[in-house]
């Protein structure tokens, strides 16, 4: 019994040592690898067996805390064989392209300016803002904020924490599958979020009220809208199944 309790707990045989990474593109296996590792290192509680043991890992816990860590849409883990992990990985935005004024810059998930857009890129973006283009959501999205100063390389526009937030809500309007053209982000003391729509409407947007319901209620404003109220400064959908006007 205590041989056999010995191989089942505290051998090698049951101890993850191989992790199979897939359907990355942007992050490297490497990183994830060691991630992984650190992430069933660093679990609380106290155990008899080895923390990375596989008979006593919680898939799903280690799948939301990697998402965290990685700062990914999804991972999916799976069990194989006696020691192996694979793990199936949904990468999310990492970047995105800043617009200030008449600054285009590109911005990382940490909210760190990285490079100026090239002179194609900016035409390419002008093109998508003044409704020339249809918009694509495979894009890095377009987020809108007017600073004081132009920003540089090095220069952090979001904290790290706002602009994952940012680009989850991107994420979130796509799931809802909204095509628009750029998004204003809510300031310090503020919850309205500024949509530039497809058609070309300013949608005034909580992000404290559930996105899809806001979405239904613009869809029904299209659909039913008279003819006369093209020309608005702005669209308030914040309100479910309301929709309120301000004219131009």
């Amino acid at each position: 019994m205590v041989g056999w309790s010995y191989v089942l707990f505290f051998s090698d045989l049951f101890i993850i040592n191989t992790i199979i990474v897939e359907g990355v593109e942007n992050l490297d296996p490497i990183d994830v690898h060691r991630e992984v590792l650190a992430t069933m290192d660093k679990r609380g509680g106290w155990r008899p067996w080895p923390k990375r043991h596989m008979f006593f890992l919680n898939e799903l816990e280690l799948e939301n805390l990697l998402k965290d860590r990685l700062f990914v849409s999804n991972v999916t883990v799976d069990k194989k064989g006696h020691n192996i992990l694979r793990l199936k990985v949904e990468e999310r935005v990492k970047n995105f392209i800043l617009h200030s004024k008449q600054q285009y810059v590109w911005v990382d998930h940490q909210g760190v300016v990285t490079q100026q857009l090239s002179t194609d890129e900016k035409s390419h973006v002008q093109a998508l803002l003044l409704g020339q283009r249809s918009p694509d959501n495979s894009e890095p999205p377009i987020i809108k904020r007017n600073l004081d100063d132009e920003a540089s390389s090095g220069f952090q526009v979001f904290s790290g924490n706002e602009a994952k937030k940012w680009i989850s809500l991107v994420e979130q309007l796509r799931a809802l599958n909204v095509s628009y053209r750029e998004f204003e982000p809510p300031g310090v003391s503020s919850t309205i979020m500024k949509v530039l729509s497809k058609e070309g409407y300013e949608l005034l947007m909580d992000i404290t009220v559930p996105l899809d319901i806001q979405i239904e209620t613009y869809n029904a404003f299209l659909k039913a809208k008279p003819k006369d109220v093209d020309q608005v400064e702005y669209i308030d959908v914040r309100v479910p199944g309301r929709v309120y006007l301000k004219e131009i």
